[in-house]
Order: structure tokens, then sequence, then C-alpha cells
């Protein structure tokens, strides 16, 4: 997953954990669009519309929020970060929330 942002990698990681059949999609995977919102939502090269994704997986960020994975027929097309609290909350805080890491100071 070297071609992926570290942040997006490392949610994707814990997310789909080793023998899942969507793992074989990691190394095709391009990110093409991330939210400018600043929450770091990331859109996977080629896909036409999300609208019709379904979660496919999901992870709590402590009562903070959740990540969700979403795939269309099969084929993962983006992953968003939910904040239920302010500040938003970013990729970058769910991978480290993910891999029990420390919340970032700032």
């Amino acid at each position: 997953m070297t071609l992926l942002p570290a942040d997006v990698a490392q949610v994707l990681d814990v997310l789909l954990p080793e023998g899942h059949p969507l793992r074989t999609q990691f190394p095709h995977l391009r990110v093409e669009s991330r939210c400018r919102c600043g929450c770091s939502t990331a859109l996977f090269a080629g896909v036409q519309d999300g609208a019709r994704s379904e979660v496919v997986a999901e992870a709590a960020i402590g009562s903070d929020g959740e990540v969700l994975l979403f795939a269309e027929d099969g084929r993962l097309t983006w992953l968003e970060v939910c904040s239920w609290t302010d500040p938003k909350l970013t990729l970058a805080d769910a991978a480290r929330f993910l891999a029990g890491e420390p919340a970032d100071p700032s």
C-alpha cells in the first residue's frame, strides 16, 4: 500500500484485516480526491458516483466519531470520517486511534 497516503493506508489496514477478500484491491487503489472540509475523506480513482456505495467496514473513533469504508459492486470506492464533535476528525486522527496511539496534541 505504499502508493496510498499513510493515513489512508493505516485506516484500510485496520478496517480490512489480513485475509479479507477486499484487501486484494489495496495495491491498485489511488486516492483521486479528498474532501475540502478538512476531514480528509478519500475518494478512490475511477469512481464515477459513490452515491450507490454501501458500507463494507466501519470502526468507532472513541466517542468522537467513526470511520466508514464504502464499496460498490465489490469495488472499494471511498473512505469517510464522520465526526460527532468539534473539531472535525481526520483520517490521520482515525489512523492514530485505531493503532492505539495517543491523540494529536494540537
